[in-house]
């Protein structure tokens, strides 16, 4: 798998996230990034936000094949958005069942036959962490999407 691979891989994965913007909570940009929640946080007019980081883990496994020329790549691609609901701190995790829905409808994306099979790469496994970022005067509901992908070249 050459880099232009992966970045068609992350390219497709924000496509899928803009066409279903309405869906996932109204998203107002999806970034080729990671970003620092506090950033987001000052520009709440761009909330919510989905961030979609190439090889999140920063892991890239490659499996070789004895006496052949195959090659099994592995890695993880995080796909973490970031919501405002609570306008106060009296509240903070009431909206936790609407962030979880979201992170179910994000998944959904990616799921299923139809879905988990493109760009020369398979999803094999898929988790949801809801992670509330609490560093400032309110919270930023955020959820992290970790798809696990395997491509393999011949």
């Amino acid at each position: 798998m050459t880099a232009a691979n992966f970045i068609d891989f992350s390219a497709t994965c924000r496509a899928r996230i803009l066409a279903a913007a309405d869906t996932l909570g109204g998203i107002q940009q999806v970034l080729d990034r990671d970003e620092d929640p506090a950033i987001l946080a000052k520009h709440s007019s761009d909330l919510p936000t989905v961030c979609v980081i190439p090889i999140g883990a920063g892991k890239l496994t490659v499996n070789l094949s004895m006496g052949g020329d195959d090659i099994l790549e592995e890695f993880e691609q995080h796909i973490v958005a970031y919501y405002r609901f609570s306008r106060d701190n009296k509240t903070p995790y009431s909206d936790i069942n609407v962030i979880r829905q979201y992170a179910k409808d994000m998944l959904a994306l990616f799921t299923g036959q139809a879905n988990m099979a493109f760009n020369n790469c398979v999803i094999y496994k898929a988790t949801i962490e809801i992670k509330p970022y609490e560093e400032m005067d309110f919270v930023l509901d955020r959820f992290l999407l970790t798809l696990s992908v395997k491509t393999f070249e011949y």
